[in-house]
């Protein structure tokens, strides 16, 4: 797990500090040589904040965010049912592109100002 230090003002709302947290998790994943293929792909069903690419790999991330722990984890809140989507979206995307490749799931989590890159968070 990896860890990494976000910057945060306090006047933002929901939707712009989940902007923020996305675009520090791109920037993030550049830095550790992920090619980002797309940003908050969509579907009726379901969506993925981030699809990025490594060699052979493509990698879907769930990027969440928590202003504190007080009431547990951003990362626990990818709970059966955001996987499920997930995994649903993923295979979407795959057929949508025509891809055949090897994938992974991962998640990037803010609690407070600490990230946490969470690989192959699940099947």
């Amino acid at each position: 797990m990896a860890q990494l230090q976000r910057d945060l003002t306090p006047k933002m709302d929901r939707r712009e500090k989940g902007a923020h947290s996305e675009e520090a998790a791109a920037r993030y994943l550049e830095e550790k040589g992920y090619r980002i293929l797309q940003r908050n792909f969509r579907w009726k069903g379901g969506e993925i904040d981030i699809v990025a690419g490594k060699k052979d790999l493509i990698v879907f991330v769930e990027v969440r965010a928590r202003a504190s722990p007080e009431f547990g984890r951003a990362a626990e809140t990818v709970n059966w049912s955001k996987r499920e989507k997930l995994k649903r979206t993923a295979l979407l995307y795959l057929q949508k592109n025509r891809l055949d490749r090897p994938t992974r799931f991962d998640v990037i989590a803010f609690d407070g100002e600490n990230m946490t890159h969470i690989e192959n968070a699940f099947d």
